[in-house]
């Protein structure tokens, strides 16, 4: 019995050794990518600004990870890596909630295959190493979703508690943090309905989902305290379609929308792992074992729903999801090796062969991410196309170099996003930079703006957009970065006095 709870603990240190592996090597790699500028920013201007701690509610962006950020920033000196280590350790806070999601549904064996799935699978490596919201939300609905199980099988005000406050922070990090609400009825299938003072009990969980309820919204209308509330709704709607809109026509991004998701879903996991979560499925439903009703279901629903309401779709939008199919994977990897003791050596075996394709993908993403085989709309995003900042670090360093001593002015091609923000970030607090935000620009007539600084000081234009050859005698190329594999360039200009 020793030697099993050692091995067990072995096992468990080697999972949380090669998360901080595949999180922290390398971790920047991955060039600073649009969004990641955008939160960076407004994490470094709620640090220093108190007037502006609900910033980022100026776009209808929940604060949470914002305010996480700006905490980190506080301690580290590079504001990105600060953000990137929200992900970080919400991704940490993942692996425990799923450990402890599938040892209260199913057995150690499984949990423990979930949290290396966790691990190892590139759609969780991926945003564990990104600052974005997404890995955040996953891990608070992950506690929400365990303390909602917790709720339905002892109702106790601890758990209402706990649980009101995992989906209180889920409402303030992204709108979608609402499904975990929604969800919350749907634990009810875990209730033991043949227990002997049913009415009490059922009783006592009504209650106590009213203060968890109560609580999770008191935490979500503490927002309002920014007159910007408003503006979360009206983000939420350049997203998402009306119900008006829904009612006229619900099936007009369902077929699309549907071929996407799935199919970023499988590519992410790996076609062999997803034929076993599909297997789970149907095994469980066959089986009537409600706790794969209820996993399903959880997974199902905001899936159902992203597919029909959903005008903008991309893979994270996913994420809080994902958790759940990798637990019936796992539910299922350990049912055959229990079911089949004789060949477990040989199901063994094959479980690690399959794993190397995920695995081999997330070793690409932290040695070679442009080239990593992983969805076309995150390698885009990320590594091969305009939101990617290749040429961002570099041109930081120059820029640096020129300011010690002078004044200088950089032009941008872009007013919101990568650029101005990634330069605002690195080169916070440099009064010999001034950065000029620009949309739209006719690189063939610069604004004025720019064209009468350079008569006067060393001046600088980045166009990271424009893919065409300019043609401009007062433009003077400097150096190109290449987008990952692509085709797509940012250029770095010196703007001449004539």
């Amino acid at each position: 019995m020793k030697s099993k709870f050692k091995i067990k603990i072995l096992i468990i240190a080697a999972i949380g050794a090669l998360y901080l592996i595949t999180r922290l090597v390398n971790i920047n790699i991955f060039p600073i990518f649009t969004d990641e500028a955008i939160y960076t920013y407004w994490a470094k201007v709620a640090l220093n600004d108190p007037a502006n701690r609900f910033i980022s509610l100026e776009d209808g962006k929940q604060p949470l990870f914002i305010w996480i950020g700006a905490v980190f920033q506080q301690f580290l000196k590079d504001p990105l890596i600060a953000s990137r280590l929200v992900s970080f350790f919400a991704g940490f806070g993942s692996i425990i909630g799923i450990y402890l999601i599938t040892k209260e549904l199913f057995r150690p064996k499984a949990a423990l295959i979930a949290s290396l799935l966790y691990v190892i699978l590139p759609f969780t490596l991926l945003y564990d190493r990104l600052a974005l919201y997404d890995s955040l939300l996953t891990m608070l609905g992950i506690f929400a979703v365990y303390f909602s199980i917790k709720m339905s099988k002892e109702p106790r005000l601890d758990f209402a508690f706990l649980n009101g406050f995992a989906i209180g922070l889920a409402l303030i990090t992204k709108s979608s943090g609402n499904f975990f609400l929604y969800l919350l009825p749907l634990s009810l299938i875990l209730f033991n309905f043949r227990q002997k003072m049913i009415l009490k009990n059922l009783s006592k969980w009504a209650g106590l989902s009213i203060v968890t309820f109560t609580l999770s919204q008191l935490i979500y209308n503490s927002l309002r305290l920014s007159p910007l509330f408003y503006v979360i709704e009206r983000k939420n709607y350049e997203f998402i379609r009306s119900v008006s809109e829904i009612i006229n026509d619900p099936f007009l991004f369902a077929f699309s929308n549907f071929k996407a998701l799935t199919s970023w879903l499988a590519a992410y996991t790996s076609y062999p792992l997803f034929v076993l979560f599909a297997a789970s499925l149907v095994f469980g439903y066959i089986k009537r074992d409600l706790k794969i009703v209820y996993l399903s279901l959880v997974i199902i629903l905001p899936f159902c729903t992203e597919i029909i309401f959903n005008k903008v779709l991309y893979p994270r939008f996913a994420l809080f999801y994902y958790p759940y199919i990798l637990i019936l994977i796992a539910y299922f990897a350990a049912l055959l090796l229990d079911s089949f003791k004789k060949y477990a050596k040989q199901i063994t075996i094959v479980f690690v062969v399959i794993l190397f394709i995920p695995a081999y993908t997330s070793f690409k993403l932290l040695t070679n991410p442009a080239y990593a085989n992983i969805p076309k709309g995150d390698s885009n995003q990320y590594f091969n196309d305009w939101p990617a900042g290749y040429g961002v670090s570099e041109i930081v360093e120059i820029l640096k170099n020129e300011s010690q001593n002078q004044t200088i002015y950089v032009g941008t091609q872009g007013t919101f996003g990568l650029y101005p923000h990634s330069l605002n970030i690195f080169l916070w607090g440099n009064k010999n930079v001034h950065v000029l935000a620009f949309w739209p620009v006719d690189p063939e007539n610069l604004p004025s703006e720019i064209v009468n600084a350079a008569k006067s000081n060393k001046t600088y234009f980045i166009f990271n957009e424009n893919q065409k050859e300019i043609v401009n005698p007062k433009l003077k190329l400097l150096a190109k970065y290449q987008k990952g594999k692509s085709d797509s360039f940012m250029r770095l200009y010196e703007v001449l006095p004539k």
